[in-house]
């Protein structure tokens, strides 16, 4: 289970770090409007949607690391699975990303956190799976 906690833990910092510097933001892009203002494009605010699922992210892997208990596992790993999913869901389907694939958001920024979403899910399955194994040895 300390592994899972290690994983998750990277995972979370890759979560928070990858999109601001794969945004159209970073790169100097912006929406210019008729007044002549800027505003970031929507690959900006899943980035920053992205950072407030990794803050809970890392304490739960924080959580792994510290814990022993498997009951506790075992809804943690159901908490993780659900981040997981919603760090897909942030770039594909609840804000998403810039719709020209050209845009490094679109070609870097959205795999990245597809990605680590898909790896999150699976090591928080592993983890609820582990805690169902062997109900009598501590993890």
């Amino acid at each position: 289970m300390k592994i899972i906690g290690a994983v998750l833990i990277v995972l979370s910092l890759v979560v928070a770090i990858a999109p601001m510097f794969t945004d159209c933001q970073s790169q100097g892009k912006a929406i210019v409007l008729e007044n002549g203002k800027t505003v970031p494009m929507k690959c900006h605010w899943s980035g920053v949607a992205e950072l407030m699922v990794a803050v809970p992210l890392f304490v739960l892997g924080i959580m792994f690391l510290v814990n022993n208990n498997r009951m506790v596992f075992r809804n943690l790993s159901i908490l993780g699975m659900i981040l997981g999913i919603i760090i897909i869901l942030i770039p594909t389907n609840l804000i998403g990303v810039c719709a020209n694939p050209e845009m490094i958001c679109s070609s870097v920024m959205r795999p990245i956190l597809i990605l680590c979403g898909i790896l999150v899910v699976v090591a928080s399955s592993v983890g609820l799976w582990l805690s169902f194994k062997k109900q009598d040895q501590p993890v």
